[in-house]
């Protein structure tokens, strides 16, 4: 059984409805549609399972009173308090654990399913908001930002220190959003290596569609790697599973991404979906559960890419065991996910879920978001008609 979510009068969202949560999920929406408010109370929700997952008892207890899940996912990323009334609802029932807070007075409630104890496994979580460029277009960040509790963006300056010195001179990270440019750290610092001209620049001086880019490429490649190894935690959680594989190994990561398509030129657009793609596809053949990458988007080519990669899909799974001549020249098998495994939600002005997969196809329409050229067709047709008469 796949997992849900349900959220209702949280921010801007009035009700999701039950959204299945599948392997690639795309969110597109207005501003302040509430596609962050989303994928942020998704995550908390993962988080907390994944804590409770590699963890004795007390999680379950610690986040079931004195409304600590509510408090803490509005401190860790940064909801105002206004967002949340006795209205709220949020349930998210997991493979093996459920957790339901009903308005913003009541504790939440968080209950182990049958299968908990034997089924539960370890996961990596990474959570990569729309500032990631901050690391690049700050200097000295890590000693100019400071949060009196742990956020997300501070979360996010920890999780990039926890990866980035593995991109060392001996082995740099060659990015796919620029041809001939790689990534390497250097003594601490970030830079970027441009292989043509031989020459090393601070990230400070690199392009922003470079310092956008950079930090997703970095982390989604060594957060992949994850999938299959041992895990951090602390000797208690060690004593508890040193004997159980599911909990001592990552099984699975879960990656959150904000509008990745951030000041990218459309083709590097493509190939920044088709890496990350790429990555969730080779942690699923790692682990024995499913990873996951929830997107957040306003970009009609993460949209045009996605179909593109269905159709790839599509085209493999109604000719299975069958040759197609031709077919190996174009199909990209390191991004091979069955269409059933995408999702695309629309959230509308009413703040309400709307499901975008044509099934049939299967394709994700592009109708919502792509307002802009019924407005420029009907504008140009009414201005022709003033010239032309």
């Amino acid at each position: 059984m796949m997992a849900t979510i349900h959220i209702k009068n949280v921010g801007p969202i009035k009700d999701t409805g039950k959204i299945t949560l599948n392997q690639l999920m795309l969110v597109i929406g207005k501003q302040s549609s509430g596609k962050s408010t989303f994928m942020k109370v998704l995550c908390h929700c993962r988080w907390v399972e994944k804590a409770l997952m590699v963890d004795d008892e007390s999680i379950a207890t610690d986040y079931g009173k004195d409304k600590k899940f509510l408090e803490s996912l509005m401190t860790f990323h940064r909801f105002n308090p206004d967002f949340f009334s006795s209205g709220s609802y949020i349930k998210y029932d997991g493979e093996y654990i459920t957790i339901e807070q009903d308005g913003d007075e009541s504790d939440a409630m968080i209950t182990r399913k049958r299968e908990f104890e034997d089924k539960r496994y370890n996961t990596k979580l990474c959570f990569i908001p729309s500032e990631r460029n901050l690391i690049s277009a700050v200097k000295n960040l890590d000693r100019t930002y400071k949060a009196s509790e742990l956020d997300i963006l501070f979360n996010y300056l920890l999780e990039w220190d926890e990866v980035k010195d593995f991109y060392g001179t001996k082995n740099p990270l060659c990015l796919s959003v620029a041809r001939n440019i790689q990534y390497l750290n250097d003594g601490g610092a970030d830079f970027i290596y441009l292989s043509q001209k031989e020459k090393k620049l601070p990230v400070f001086y690199a392009s922003s569609g470079v310092q956008s880019a950079m930090p997703i490429e970095v982390m989604v490649d060594r957060y992949s790697s994850f999938v299959g190894e041992k895990a951090g935690l602390s000797k208690h959680n060690w004593k508890q599973i040193s004997n159980e594989t599911n909990k001592s190994n990552y099984q699975s990561v879960q990656f959150f991404i904000e509008e990745p398509e951030q000041n990218l030129y459309p083709m590097s657009q493509k190939d920044l979906i088709i890496n990350i793609i790429k990555h969730l596809v080779a942690a699923n053949k790692k682990g024995c559960c499913n990873s996951s990458v929830v997107l957040t988007t306003h970009s009609p080519y993460t949209l045009s890419v996605l179909n593109e990669l269905m159709a790839e899909a599509n085209l493999y799974v109604k000719h299975t065991n069958k040759y197609i001549e031709g077919v190996d020249d174009f199909v990209n098998y390191e991004c091979f996910m069955s269409p059933q495994y995408y999702s695309a939600y629309y959230i509308n002005d009413y703040g309400t879920f709307g499901n975008l997969i044509d099934s049939e196809l299967p394709m994700i329409s592009g109708l919502e978001l792509d307002g802009v050229s019924d407005w420029v067709e009907d504008r140009i047709s009414k201005v022709n008609g003033f010239i032309y008469g």
